[in-house]
């Protein structure tokens, strides 16, 4: 099995196949870090579809020792971040009143994997998914480097450039808040 690194040389010298071997390598942590961003299947896919554009076109600039994961994963965090902007950005009103907007909203099916199949977490997964989506951005994407990612601090401090007592920073502030969350749920 050849390494991300020699993949990456591979595309370079024209072997096609190995780019898709690197997407189909990281595409479940991409999706998965993306839907955990956005909390909607479509969205997450559009962010995965697009960092992986993101990626193709920017190929030339990975550096070799890199690693592959915390490089897309800064790339979907980026672009999931855009979603995110875009999504505030809406308008629902030719829905009508928020309830109808709940009410459409409810009945679509959610076809993304049970939170149980993905992590185990048994019962406490819903209300641990449900406090996660509630937390400001800042922290979420603390929580997903760092935890279900399983980026060390520092590592995560690089993807989203930020001071490293930042992002310890805000590992704690996050824990808390996922607490006192988690205690009124």
């Amino acid at each position: 099995m050849k390494t991300d690194d020699e993949l990456i040389d591979a595309y370079k010298q024209g072997e096609e196949t190995a780019f898709a071997e690197l997407v189909e390598r990281h595409i479940s942590a991409v999706y998965t870090f993306a839907y955990r961003m956005v909390g909607k299947k479509e969205e997450a896919e559009d962010v995965a579809q697009e960092t992986f554009i993101k990626f193709w076109k920017s190929i030339g600039r990975f550096r070799k020792g890199m690693r592959m994961r915390t490089w897309l994963l800064s790339i979907a965090r980026n672009t999931a971040i855009d979603y995110l902007r875009k999504r505030r950005s809406l308008s629902f009103s030719e829905m009508g009143t928020h309830d109808d907007a709940d009410a459409f909203e409810h009945s679509l099916p959610d076809p993304a994997p049970s939170a149980e199949s993905v992590f185990g977490l048994g019962e406490d997964t819903h209300r641990l998914e449900a406090a996660l989506m509630k937390l400001p951005l800042i922290y979420r994407e603390i929580v997903l480097f760092h935890y279900r990612e399983g980026l060390t601090l520092e590592e995560t401090a690089q993807t989203l450039k930020i001071p490293l007592n930042t992002a310890k920073s805000r590992d704690r502030r996050a824990l808390i808040a996922l607490r006192k969350l988690l205690a009124t749920q």
